[in-house]
């Protein structure tokens, strides 16, 4: 499966992706901090509504398909709100958002290893960078803490560069499959 067709207008789809990418560069930690400090609703807001709008217009586009997963897809939205409110919330709910966090991949692996079992193409391609995405996001910057390697600004800029890079790869990969 090349296309998903959604029913959304293309416009909202295309803004849906810059916000994502938009979300990707501005998780460098420097800028992250910045906002985090100053803007957490508007960081909150970046780095939730991009997701929110592709996962549900490939929620849509899924629905006359064989294997729609519509209620994995409505987990992983759910997900990306539940994460928005903890993280407007700041500093009083950083402990149970660290824990959210670490929960995501009880969403987002099933749905992205059903998404390569069932399709083929650029849907199969979303499920297999969508299961790279969470591992990457997850298990680098602890493998890099756990290694000490992030006492060196030099390896905090590959921890960057890595996790970076996956999630502008994985938004091209749903753009590819939202957008004709």
């Amino acid at each position: 499966m090349d296309f998903l067709e959604s029913g959304l207008p293309r416009p909202l789809i295309e803004a849906a992706i810059a916000i994502m990418v938009a979300a990707a560069m501005l998780s460098y930690t420097p800028v992250a901090d910045w906002m985090r400090a100053r803007i957490p609703f508007i960081q909150a807001l970046v780095n939730t509504l991009g997701m929110v709008v592709a996962y549900y217009a490939c929620l849509r586009g899924m629905r006359p398909l064989q294997h729609p997963l519509t209620v994995l897809w409505w987990v992983v939205i759910g997900f990306n709100i539940v994460g928005f409110a903890l993280y407007w919330m700041g500093d009083d709910a950083a402990a149970v958002n660290a824990a959210f966090a670490t929960a995501l991949p009880l969403a987002y692996l099933p749905l992205g290893v059903l998404l390569m079992v069932w399709y083929r193409g650029n849907l199969e391609r979303v499920g297999l960078w969508m299961v790279i995405r969470i591992l990457v996001v997850n298990l680098v910057p602890v493998a890099f803490f756990l290694l000490g390697l992030l006492e060196k600004t030099s390896w905090m800029i590959v921890q960057e560069v890595i996790t970076i890079g996956v999630e502008l790869v994985y938004v091209w990969t749903l753009r590819r499959v939202l957008v004709q």
